[in-house]
């Protein structure tokens, strides 16, 4: 982890925004390795000061459960409003109270308690003052998402939850944006080449399509054809069982000779692609029905390509480039890839000591 990464511990920006508990991607949160999540209660599971547990919230804590998780509420609540977890769980959420979140002290405790590690802890809520920022002085991995109104008809508490989300909206427009900026380039994994990456593992831990930039992460700047390593790479992967995509901001008029070898051999290719604007993509690997959490995104830029595999929740992997012949804007961008290359903060990553 690099010197500066540091500083994200104190602005309560989270690593991941959901709309509700429901919509997080927990396998996707399994795959990086993560065992233990700690969630909220307050506009979290429940509406604010409610006892009224849906059982469609039951159901997803005990399925999380069943799945491998550690699961606890941590909450600044008293006890008597939240013991009713426990008996809908038969105990097996536990819940902790009076956590005095943002203070990080009885959080620590309850990771001993339940022999977690910092690093593979999520922490969900609704409030970036608090269970956000806790999580990232901690080290753990933190979901922000919107308050719980479903079946909400007090007024009063619905003007909490539309002030809760504006107090974050205040926050982030005014200095979270630039740290979120800075979240969105960083990827998961950094290696040499596409040849030094675990495709296999990959594999193993239930990816399906790879999503390659082209300039100088297949092939040098402004090349029209794949070397016969890259073809042979290719072949082991679709072997493997991957759908692959090359993604490239180019026009479809250079690509006209590699379009048809690339279609000999199976694979797709998708130019002026508008990196990194996801909509195109996005609607590419909807249409081919795969899920975000079953995507990589693999190429030599931040701003391109592992923003825009950041953006679509894919795995996001980030290469040297090929060679340094590239074009004027891209030589512009490198000079910002080094600035952010100081700023960003480790992300999870499914290599070990990574």
């Amino acid at each position: 982890m690099n010197h500066i990464t540091g500083l994200f511990k104190y602005i309560p920006i989270p690593r991941e925004y959901s709309p509700d508990i429901y919509s997080v991607d927990y396998e996707k949160l399994r795959k990086l390795g993560f065992n233990t999540i700690l969630m909220d209660y307050d506009f979290t599971i429940t509406a604010w000061r409610d006892d009224n547990i849906s059982d469609k919230t039951v159901n997803l804590l005990n399925k999380l459960i069943n799945d491998g998780f550690k699961v606890a509420i941590v909450t600044n609540s008293k006890r008597e409003k939240v013991k009713i977890i426990e008996k809908l769980t038969m105990g097996k959420v536990k819940v902790y109270t009076s956590m005095k979140k943002p203070n990080t002290k009885k959080l620590k405790s309850v990771l001993e308690e339940l022999g977690s590690k910092e690093s593979e802890t999520v922490i969900i809520g609704d409030l970036f003052i608090t269970d956000i920022s806790v999580g990232n002085r901690l080290g753990l991995y933190t979901i922000l998402i919107n308050p719980y109104t479903y079946g909400l008809e007090n007024k009063f508490k619905q003007f909490m939850a539309g002030f809760t989300k504006f107090a974050y909206n205040v926050f982030f427009y005014t200095i979270g944006w630039f740290f979120r900026a800075i979240d969105l380039v960083g990827p998961n994994e950094f290696k040499k080449s596409v040849f030094d990456i675990d495709y296999q593992h990959l594999k193993e831990k239930g990816y399906k399509i790879l999503v390659f930039d082209f300039d100088n992460t297949l092939s040098e700047w402004h090349s029209d054809y794949l070397q016969p390593e890259v073809i042979d790479l290719f072949l082991k992967l679709k072997d493997l069982g991957f759908y692959i995509l090359i993604a490239s901001n180019s026009s479809k008029k250079r690509f006209m000779n590699l379009d048809a070898q690339l279609s000999d051999l199976g694979i797709d290719l998708l130019a002026s692609a508008m990196k990194p604007l996801r909509f195109k993509i996005r609607k590419k690997i909807k249409f081919h029905g795969y899920k975000p959490g079953e995507g990589v995104v693999i190429g030599d830029q931040l701003f391109t390509d592992v923003a825009l595999g950041n953006a679509l929740g894919f795995y996001t992997i980030k290469v040297k480039p090929l060679s340094k012949k590239e074009g004027l804007w891209t030589r512009f961008m490198r000079f910002f890839e080094r600035i952010a290359l100081k700023w960003i903060r480790k992300k999870p990553t499914l290599v070990k000591n990574e």
